[in-house]
């Protein structure tokens, strides 16, 4: 046995024993673990085990949270003492902007004596503590000591509500108040007590009706950032042990985190992945990818500030900073030479097929969506989700123009636009034309509804989008054309397409319309906007010098009706 290494050789096969820690033993069970590591080589088995402690450290520091929580969750005095101010000052803002009235003094009378029996207190006791611990997520029995605590301090809380609602229904009326409520009342700000967990925060967060929901990619990622959030802070944990130094020591990992995570490591914690990323040396995270995680951690922080669950928010101020990268120099336009070589490629001259066989020379030119998708991008500036999700109806003629409208669904499912801006209409430009793309809808409307998708054969990737498929394929069609550069992406078209409009010397509002970029002005957002002739005029000045596709060029170029 390598006791260095904690590991036993059985027969050919080495195995990891390790001594499960005092205090967990009663959470895991077992007093030592034992895994095989499936392998006679002492090398590997070596590198195996090295992982398979990494793993079980991670799980241990899980359950020693989870037996801090067990062990630390409780209601100070201080706390105790704000739930119930909480509880009885709600109770008076409903009590005061109530307009119920009493239909007589001796029915006012019978409601007090009845509210203040020792048989209706009882009860209503029980049930409002139970009903304030529900509420504020604190997942305890009222019959706790805590709960037995709480309890006692809402009877007479529970008595002393009953009382002013009575000295306001008959005024001149004797009652004794209770002088420990006496600085309580509707108007009464109380500083917020934290026992809200993670995981109802997250509930809360989703849940809210004011927020506007998100759907499609946007919701996944979000939910992926959540998983990641929960798997470093413990989704039990109560929102005040979330400070500013665990935000830091979460920052801490972050930064190690290696790119694509999950892909790389399917089935590896999120500690897991930081060591094997490191022992692989895989690239981090990039800088904006690292902020999402914080900036996600932020929202939740903040709403729960403004619900009055926390009183701060430990994230305030922390993002990695680093090198910032203009927007302009994300992504790169093609240049002319490169614009050839894409549509000169055998899906453009001739190829086996627009499926595997894209790439090799044959006798066809499939005008499906692949042919057609970057050649809308580059006379329409469109997004690649945007392309992808046209249907047949997008297709319309407005004041004699044959347009193409990029517009979301109201549900958002369907199809989504990045901003605002986004939604707007295009002029078909004359290029498109003459290469066939109105003869392409008129044909694919003869085969299906006005609502059918443009290029139904594009498949659907996971999150729902038929970009995420053609994005990837698009950079495997790049490679094979040796455009190797990774600052030259689908996204480049558009680069090329604001480029073109810069070199037609288009006036900034014609430019905005024609890309669906906003302007901040204010009289940006006064009027109907141009009007589609306008747009058809300016758009017919986009050129590409030096790059001829007359070799697509189809003689009928009939409008859509």
């Amino acid at each position: 046995m390598s006791r260095a290494e904690n590991l036993q050789l059985r027969g050919s096969i080495y195995w990891l024993r390790l001594r499960v820690p005092d205090e967990l033993r009663p959470l895991v069970g077992k007093t030592e673990i034992k895994k095989s590591l499936k392998t006679g080589d002492l090398r590997e088995a070596k590198l195996r085990a090295r992982y398979e402690r990494v793993r079980l450290d991670a799980e241990w520091e899980l359950l020693r949270g989870r037996l801090r929580l067990k062990r630390d969750y409780s209601l100070s005095d201080r706390e105790i003492w704000y739930l119930v101010s909480k509880w009885f000052v709600e109770e008076e803002k409903k009590n005061t902007s109530s307009t119920d009235t009493y239909p007589s003094v001796d029915d006012a009378h019978y409601d007090y004596a009845m509210s203040t029996s020792s048989e209706h207190v009882a009860p209503a006791v029980y049930q409002t503590a139970n009903a304030i611990l529900v509420e504020r997520g604190l997942e305890f029995d009222p019959s706790s000591d805590d709960g037995l605590r709480l309890q006692r301090i809402l009877h007479p809380a529970i008595i002393e509500i009953a009382k002013r609602d009575y000295q306001r229904s008959v005024p001149g009326a004797q009652v004794s108040l209770d002088p420990q409520f006496a600085a309580l009342s509707a108007q009464t700000a109380l500083p917020p007590v934290a026992k809200f967990t993670l995981k109802r925060l997250m509930e809360e967060f989703r849940s809210d009706a004011t927020r506007t929901p998100l759907a499609g990619k946007s919701a996944k990622k979000r939910d992926a950032q959540w998983e990641i959030i929960k798997a470093f802070f413990a989704e039990e944990t109560p929102l005040d042990r979330i400070d500013r130094l665990r935000v830091r020591e979460f920052m801490a990992l972050i930064a190690k985190l290696p790119s694509n995570a999950s892909k790389h490591f399917p089935d590896a914690t999120i500690f897991e992945a930081v060591e094997f990323g490191a022992d692989k040396k895989l690239p981090v995270l990039s800088i904006d990818t690292a902020n999402g995680y914080l900036r996600q951690l932020g929202a939740l922080f903040r709403f729960a500030v403004d619900e009055g669950f926390v009183a701060t928010d430990p994230t305030s101020g922390l993002l990695f900073r680093g090198e910032k990268v203009r927007a302009k120099d994300r992504r790169d336009p093609f240049t002319v030479d490169e614009l050839i070589k894409i549509f000169g490629a055998p899906i453009y001259t001739g190829c086996v097929d627009d499926d595997y066989g894209y790439a090799k020379p044959g006798p066809n030119i499939p005008r499906r969506g692949r042919f057609w998708v970057p050649l809308i991008s580059l006379y329409t500036g469109m997004r690649l989700n945007e392309i992808c999700q046209l249907t047949l109806d997008d297709f319309v003629v407005e004041d004699g123009v044959d347009i193409i409208l990029i517009r979301g669904d109201d549900d958002g499912e369907t199809k989504r636009i990045k901003t605002a801006a986004g939604q707007r209409f295009i002029p078909v430009h004359s290029e498109l034309r003459r290469i066939g793309l109105l003869r392409y809808v008129t044909a694919r409307r003869k085969k299906g509804l006005a609502t059918d998708v443009l290029f139904p054969e594009l498949p659907l990737g996971s999150t729902g989008y038929r970009s995420d498929p053609f994005s990837k394929y698009f950079a495997r069609f790049l490679d094979h054309i040796e455009i190797k550069d990774k600052k030259k992406v689908f996204h480049s078209f558009r680069h090329s397409y604001r480029d073109a409009l810069r070199e037609a010397d288009i006036s900034i509002e014609k430019v905005r319309a024609l890309g669906g970029w906003s302007g901040k002005n204010t009289e940006d957002h006064y009027g109907s906007g141009l009007r589609a002739s306008t747009l058809a005029e300016a758009i017919e000045d986009i050129r590409y010098p030096k790059l001829d596709l007359s070799h697509l060029y189809q003689t009928n170029t009939r409008a859509v009706s």
